[in-house]
């Protein structure tokens, strides 16, 4: 049999790993926003030349800003993500009262 405190903590554990996905996600969203508006506020995406794009897709600058703001969300994902295991897995400091 398991421990009743066992079992109580499952659901603790549950709703605290939604809620650091959902700030992460959330302050990764935010984040690439303000990315993609300081970066296209200097660079049109019409003229970066990026070539590889198929006709298909269609290379115009919506397409560009729309691409720009993934990859922006992609790499400030990446980074919350990875600060927030580095601050649950650190080592943990002693109250200095």
């Amino acid at each position: 049999m398991t421990e009743p405190d066992a079992q109580d903590s499952r659901p603790a554990a549950r709703n605290r790993l939604r809620q650091d996905v959902g700030i992460i996600v959330w302050t990764s969203f935010l984040a690439a926003g303000l990315e993609t508006m300081g970066f296209f506020a200097y660079f049109d995406p019409a003229l970066l030349g990026v070539h590889s794009v198929p006709e298909a897709l269609g290379s115009n600058r919506m397409a560009g800003y729309t691409a720009g703001f993934f990859f922006f969300w992609v790499f400030t994902f990446i980074a919350a993500t990875l600060t927030a295991y580095l601050l649950a897995t650190g080592p943990r400091r002693a109250d200095r009262s």
